[in-house]
């Protein structure tokens, strides 16, 4: 991996969202590696297996909510950007209080996302 390159873990379970957001953040050169989760529990486990730099997560999973993965981040001093993309956004407060880096709304913040990721340090 260079220095300009990162990996990037993909926390949702909706099938359509989640290619698009892959075919997308697979086509920037910034991304050295990137895997997709359904849930909570594969997303834990990739996280113990493998060091990420930035995490987009959604809130409503089938096995929970992803602020139940921020405060799990918290409790074992993982260090990783955690960009929540979710249509709830009256849990905006909740997320940035919980340690989320930034929050997008699923229904119109997709182009801000890729370019969030894109700028990424």
């Amino acid at each position: 991996m260079t220095t300009n390159q990162y990996n990037l873990l993909l926390i949702e379970d909706d099938i359509h969202i989640g290619e698009k957001l892959l075919n997308t953040i697979k086509a920037l050169e910034i991304i050295d590696k990137i895997h997709l989760s359904s849930n909570l529990k594969e997303g834990k486990q990739m996280l113990v297996e493998t060091n990420y730099d930035v995490i987009i997560l959604d809130l409503s999973l089938p096995d929970g909510n992803g602020i139940e993965l921020l405060r799990w981040l918290k409790e074992k001093n993982i260090e990783v950007k955690v960009y929540i993309f979710s249509m709830n956004i009256e849990l905006k407060k909740m997320c940035l209080k919980n340690g989320a880096t930034a929050f997008f709304d699923k229904s119109k913040d997709f182009e801000l996302l890729i370019k969030s990721i894109t700028t990424t340090n």
